[in-house]
This record gives structure tokens, C-alpha cells and sequence, in this order.
């Protein structure tokens, strides 16, 4: 059975970068769960409004659990997060975070609507990644990494320590809540 280790996170916060380092720093598989699902069409349509492809649960789950059954370290890194995850593999998640603003800006920057990238910062804010994460592996299994002012490297760092320890203590906790009213921030923007 293969060991995956989750890289997740909003769009935007590093994960892809974190995942190119462990996969050609530490000998992982690197698989990108959004081009996984585009390369072998793993989804139903098009959603043309929010410019991104609708995956195909059951299709994508059958895909995940033929991988998991290899004997590879898997780094998978990716912002979904369902049952469609094959929750018995997964070994640890690592989730990214990255201060709402900043995030934002980065999103904007690339390009997106004002839209999308607020539902995307929004998504940051109430830590949706982090939830999902917990209800498919339990507390114990996941480590939050907050990203904001911190390079890649560092943050490679601190996964790489993290996955040698094997276990989650220590983990930084992030509360944009705590410093962010999501109505007054979205008005700001």
C-alpha cells in the first residue's frame, strides 16, 4: 500500500511548490491532484462561470485507490479534499495557510476575478481546508504550516521536520478569525 502524504491549502498558499520540493528533494511520487483529474478526465464538465473543471467523484476515488495500492511514497498535493480520498493511505496531512490579504493580492495578480479569488480567500478565513482535513484524517493526522513570510525553503524545512517526526505535535495554529472580520475584509478588497 502506497504512503501519501497530503499537501493542501487554498489556491495560492505553496502547496505546488512544497510538493516539486518534496518529491524531487526527498524521493516522493509527486502527484498533482488537478492535473491528475484533467490529463485522465476525471470529471463531469466545464463549469465555465468559475473557469474549473467538476470533478467525477467515483471516477477520481477509483483512480486514488488504484494509486494507493502501489508500494510509492506519494507527496498529493491539492486544495479537494472528499471521500474521495482513500483516508487508509494517507499518512499525513500538511496544510498550508497563508494570511487572507496576502492571499488575495496573490490571487488577483494571477489573474483571477475579484469573485473567485474572494471565494478563495474566504475559504482561507474559515479554515475550510483545514476542516476537511480533519473530518477525513482526525486531528492527529494533520499539521497546519502557516506560509505567510516565510520562503520556500523554511517551509520545506519545517514539512520535512514534521514528516520525520511522524506525528502532528506542535503544530501552529492559525486563527484568521481571530484577526479578520470576513465582511469588513471583503469590503476593503
Amino acid at each position: 500500500m502506497a504512503s501519501i502524504i497530503l499537501i493542501t491549502g487554498t489556491p495560492g498558499v505553496g502547496k505546488t511548490v512544497l510538493a516539486k520540493s518534496l518529491s524531487g528533494k526527498s524521493g516522493f511520487k509527486l502527484v498533482e491532484l488537478g492535473q491528475l483529474v484533467r490529463k485522465e478526465r476525471l470529471y463531469t464538465h466545464f463549469d465555465r462561470a468559475r473557469k474549473t473543471y467538476i470533478v467525477d467523484e467515483r471516477k477520481l476515488r477509483m483512480r486514488l485507490v488504484a494509486l494507493s495500492r502501489s508500494p510509492e511514497r506519494i507527496v498529493l498535493s491539492t486544495h479537494l479534499i472528499g471521500r474521495f480520498l482513500p483516508k487508509a493511505s494517507v499518512k499525513m496531512a500538511l496544510v498550508l495557510r497563508l494570511d487572507p490579504v496576502v492571499l488575495y493580492n496573490r490571487l488577483r495578480a494571477r489573474g483571477w476575478t475579484k469573485r473567485k479569488a474572494w471565494e478563495n480567500t474566504e475559504a482561507e478565513i474559515l479554515d475550510v481546508c483545514l476542516h476537511e482535513s480533519h473530518l477525513l484524517l482526525g486531528p492527529r493526522k494533520v499539521y497546519e504550516i502557516d506560509t505567510t513570510r516565510k520562503s520556500a525553503a523554511s517551509v520545506y524545512k519545517e514539512a520535512v521536520r514534521t514528516l520525520s517526526r511522524g506525528r502532528t505535535g506542535g503544530s501552529e495554529v492559525v486563527n484568521w478569525l481571530a484577526r479578520y472580520d470576513p465582511l469588513e475584509l471583503e469590503r476593503s478588497l
